[in-house]
Order: structure tokens, then sequence, then C-alpha cells
């Protein structure tokens, strides 16, 4: 009894396989340069219809109602009372999802070298991060020479201006558990070391708006932060201004307070346009 064997394929059926395939991938990718070429005309017009993308494109009317179609089905497009199609939000859905971390800080930076060149020359101003456990310097205007503190150093929340700014708005689960486990060490004779002082101040910064360090990381230091609150129950960011004087820090409050404020809300929007987390 004879064996069976497999029926092998003649090199010429595999050589036309493998052409077959390539063309089929060649089409595949010239229909995807068609589809992003419509998206791209998309957006900078707006509204197009099927007639104008067959001019535009070369291709018939059949198949650009189909490419049409095909982006109203998943929702990129759809259709107005004059049967034109309308781009949707989906897309710049998507682009605010990929803008990377570092455009965030790269925004951050112009907003705060501008307001520093106009209302903080003799000091320097800060994006500052709650990490958990204390306050990263995320970003720092360009204007000073001021480094004790620069990006990527971190400072206790206890007793810094962006901390307390933050701290004041975490959920009371947040503030109890980040006040048990941290040691309020001494600085200065002017840092908050009990649960007590902090407390209370932090209760001035619900009320008022802002927080202040005066001197207690350093004694001639000041510096004054508002939190970036986006409305969404979280508190991650604040942003401050700082400089070394002698004498009260009203004067650190008069020029910088509202500077500050408006600053925060511009990048608070920039956040929320962005998506950024």
């Amino acid at each position: 009894m004879g064996s069976a064997h497999a029926e092998q394929p003649h090199p010429r059926d595999l050589k036309s396989t493998d052409n077959t395939t390539a063309r089929n991938t060649t089409a595949l990718v010239q229909t995807f340069e068609k589809g992003l070429q419509l998206l791209e005309y998309l957006v900078e017009h707006k509204v197009v219809s099927v007639t104008s993308i067959a001019k535009l494109m070369g291709i018939q009317k059949s198949a650009s109602y189909r490419f049409l179609n095909t982006l109203r089905l998943h929702g990129y497009v759809e259709q107005d009372q004059h049967n034109n199609y309308i781009l949707t939000d989906k897309v710049s859905k998507m682009g605010n999802g990929i803008v990377p971390r570092m455009e965030f800080r790269h925004i951050v930076s112009r907003f705060l070298d501008e307001l520093a060149k106009r209302n903080c020359k003799d000091g320097i101003c800060n994006l500052g991060k709650w990490n958990g456990k204390e306050i990263v310097y995320e970003v720092q205007s360009a204007n000073f020479e001021y480094v004790q503190y620069s990006v990527g150093r971190t400072v206790p929340a206890y007793c810094s201006a962006l901390g307390k700014a933050i701290l004041a708005h975490l959920p009371e689960a947040a503030l109890a558990t980040y006040i048990q486990r941290t040691p309020m060490e001494g600085f200065t004779e002017k840092t908050c070391t009990t649960e007590e002082r902090l407390r209370a101040e932090l209760q001035e910064v619900r009320e008022r708006g802002y927080a202040i360090m005066d001197g207690e990381l350093y004694l001639p230091l000041k510096g004054l932060a508002v939190p970036l609150l986006s409305g969404d129950g979280r508190i991650k960011y604040a942003i401050s201004a700082t400089r070394t004087q002698y004498g009260p820090i009203d004067s650190l409050i008069e020029d910088m307070l509202v500077p500050l404020q408006e600053t925060a809300h511009d990048i608070v929007e920039y956040i929320k346009f962005y998506h950024f987390d």
C-alpha cells in the first residue's frame, strides 16, 4: 500500500502568490495614503463634498463616497443638511491624547518665562509637582540665576509655598496620611514643625486662595504660590514666585499675586484643552 504525500506547490505557484501579496500590499498602502490625504484636506477645509474630494484626489465619485462613508461610520465625519461632510472632534481628541509630556513642560515654561519677564525680574517662577511625598521642581523661568532649588530637585511640602498650596487642597485622608508619615524638620526658626500649625496655615490657604513661605527653608527666601485647580477634584501642580529679600513678604504678594493667579488660570485652560494628566 503506497503512502500518501501532500502535493508540493510548484515554484511558479509560489512566485505567483508572492506577486499577488505584493500587489495587495501596495494597493493597501496607496489606499491608506489617500485616506491620510483626505483627512488632511478635511482638517484644512472643515466641510467637503463627494465631488470636491473626487476632484482633489483624482478618483471617481463612487470611490470618494466610499472613503467619506467609511470615515462617517467610524465617527470622524458627519453629514449636514446639504449632504456635505463635516469633521468631528474625534481627530482633535486623538491628537490631544498623544501630545508628549515634554510639550506640557514647554507650554508651562513659556508662561513662566513671560510672567517672570513682566513681573518677577528679581526672582524666579516655578512649577511644582506633588509626587505624594514632597514637591518636585518641574519647570522654572529662565530669567534668573538663582539655582538653589533647580529643576528636578525636591523640597518638603509642609514648609514651601508650592507644597502648602497643594496640601491645602488634598482630600482629608491623603493629608492625614502625609502628616502622619512626615517628620517636620526645622530648617530655620520660622519653619512649621507641628501638625496644629500646619493645619491652621492650610486653612488660611483655602480661605485666601494662595500660600506663602516666609523664611521657612532659608531665612531671606520668600515664596508665594497658587494651586492649579482643574475642577475635577484632583490637585497635582502649583506655580510660585520666589525671591530673596529681607523684610516683610507683603511686597512679594502685592507684586505677584494677581499675575500668578492669571497665569495659573491660563495654564489650567491648557491642561483642560490638551487633556494633560
